[in-house]
């Protein structure tokens, strides 16, 4: 009767658009200033030469491939048709990161994502509750942010188990 998602994003997220990249880096220019520019082309060098690096293990072997399996996940993710759940689900993620405001009122992250305060979720869980917890993605579940988080997870389980009516606000229940 109850689904409970820790900070679960939509798999498929948009990717930025030009013009807001744009005005990514236009703020930051602001920002930084001309320095910002050097910033900018020391980070691609190095990324580019990590890109094209080996990874070894301290013994020298090559390491697990994991971009290769993030790109093999990402491939397969458009193939998946995710259903429309009916029941009650629950959404505990940390406070947003709204770091650039872009194009339509939109905004970023500091990871370059777009913000979306219920992870895109709810075209997929129609009665989606989203609850925010102390922390970020992964300190909300670690030591001090994980009492809060279970503490409000408990209201929820509590309400849920007293049956269907009692699910009203379960922003309430966890409170």
């Amino acid at each position: 009767s109850l689904m409970v998602l820790l900070d679960t994003p939509l798999p498929m997220r948009p990717s930025l658009n030009r013009v807001d990249k744009a005005l990514i880096k236009v703020a930051e220019i602001r920002e930084k200033g001309l320095a910002y520019l050097a910033e900018w082309a020391r980070n691609r060098w190095e990324w580019e030469k990590r890109k094209r690096q080996p990874k070894l293990a301290e013994n020298g072997e090559a390491q697990f491939h994991n971009a290769s399996i993030e790109a093999a996940f990402r491939a397969a993710l458009p193939m998946y048709d995710m259903p429309v759940r009916q029941g009650t689900t629950v959404l505990f993620r940390p406070q947003l990161d709204c770091h650039w405001q872009v194009s339509g009122g939109k905004w970023v992250s500091a990871a370059k994502e777009y913000v979306i305060s219920d992870n895109g979720l709810s075209r997929f869980a129609q009665k989606l509750t989203v609850i925010e917890v102390p922390g970020d993605h992964d300190s909300m579940v670690l030591e001090p942010n994980v009492r809060v988080l279970a503490s409000r997870m408990r209201g929820v389980i509590a309400t849920a188990e007293a049956g269907p009516s009692n699910i009203v606000d379960l922003a309430t229940a966890a409170e």
